[in-house]
């Protein structure tokens, strides 16, 4: 059986009040309690029915016997729901919805209506209220639309939330997606300026290098010459000889003097492919003005660029300990290095000495 508050006027115009409250009521509606009410109306018989139910039900309720009353409450403490009659004398329902809603957007607004207000009453949702309930009303109606009430603040509350922390996420996904593109652009410019360096000296490295092969030609041709032309003169030949080859050591000194320091300085730049080519270079070069000619042996034994520069130092009568020093290596990979070398040229024999076979491929 439902729950009733009915009022009717008695011959002498005293309020009668009859309430039909079952126990029941508190079992028969799931609601949320702990939850504050301010409950308005100027008939004293209703504010103690109704806040005797939603106390019942748990909920911390305040009464107001006047909405000037009901408005002063509302500037001095929080509350979840209002519950406010529509017509009272002086500062009507209306009134106390616009205040509620001025001072607290989000609280929850039941209007309590005669028979007929209805009409103003649905002009009160226009202005905010969730609900409205006719007189007399029945509680488990009136539990339900509190109910109600309280579950549309809870989703406004938690789709507040999310959209803060949907706001925060892009909030930091932009300063993310700004540090990214920053990032790049800073690294676009590296990039570029390492471009130019590489590009600027390998303009160097080749300039140097077609001079050397000029005059590594010019070189061969005039002693082409002189051999051709001195033929009889064999003691005048072999000091033109001598003089050719100190001249040629002297500028291979020179010009490894000046252009290894440009392929090291190139290849500490480079990486991948670039610097292996540049280990290439500068085992060509040291080839290219070591004193002993390209042999078949080094040739088909397939040396990599690093075994090349040390046997070119082992030529040089380089100790060990000083082509490490030479190479930024330590003196166990030099030694690697050099029974890899003897691998390669197949000298299994260990009484071989490996740097007078290499200097009598002369």
């Amino acid at each position: 059986m439902a729950a009733e508050l009915r009022c009717a006027a008695n011959p002498a115009r005293v309020p009668s009040f009859q309430c039909s409250c079952p126990l029941k009521v508190q079992l028969r509606v799931r609601l949320m309690s702990n939850k504050s009410i301010l409950l308005i109306d100027d008939e004293e018989s209703i504010l103690t029915s109704i806040s005797w139910v939603l106390q019942k039900n748990n909920f911390s309720v305040t009464t107001a016997s006047d909405g000037q009353r009901a408005i002063e409450l509302l500037r001095a403490n929080r509350y979840d729901l209002v519950i406010t009659d529509l017509i009272m004398p002086r500062v009507d329902g209306i009134a106390v919805l616009k205040h509620a809603k001025t001072l607290h957007p989000d609280i929850g607004v039941i209007v309590l209506t005669g028979y007929g207000d209805v009409r103003s009453a649905v002009e009160t949702l226009k202005l905010g209220a969730d609900d409205y309930l006719q007189k007399p009303c029945d509680f488990e109606d009136l539990l339900s639309k509190a109910n109600r009430s309280f579950e549309k603040q809870d989703l406004v509350a938690r789709l507040r939330s999310q959209n803060e922390q949907l706001k925060n996420e892009i909030t930091a996904r932009k300063k993310i997606e700004l540090q990214l593109q920053q990032t790049q652009a800073s690294l676009e410019q590296q990039v570029k300026a390492r471009t130019a360096e590489l590009t600027h000296t390998v303009d160097e490295l080749q300039t140097v290098l077609t001079t050397l092969l000029i005059r590594e030609k010019e070189l061969q041709d005039k002693n082409q010459e002189l051999q051709d032309t001195n033929t009889t003169l064999s003691v005048v030949m072999k000091r033109r000889e001598r003089e050719l080859r100190d001249i040629r050591q002297e500028f291979a000194a020179k010009t490894l003097e000046t252009v290894l320091p440009l392929l090291k300085k190139a290849q500490s730049r480079a990486s991948g492919p670039a610097r292996d080519y540049m280990a290439t270079a500068q085992a060509n070069l040291l080839d290219v003005f070591t004193d002993q000619p390209h042999d078949n042996l080094l040739i088909q034994a397939k040396l990599a660029p690093r075994e090349l520069q040390i046997i070119n130092y082992i030529r040089q009568n380089k100790t060990t300990k000083e082509i490490a020093d030479l190479l930024g290596l330590t003196i166990s990979t030099v030694e690697s290095y050099r029974e890899n070398i003897r691998e390669k040229l197949r000298l299994k024999n260990k009484k071989i000495n490996l740097k007078k076979f290499l200097t009598s491929r002369l």
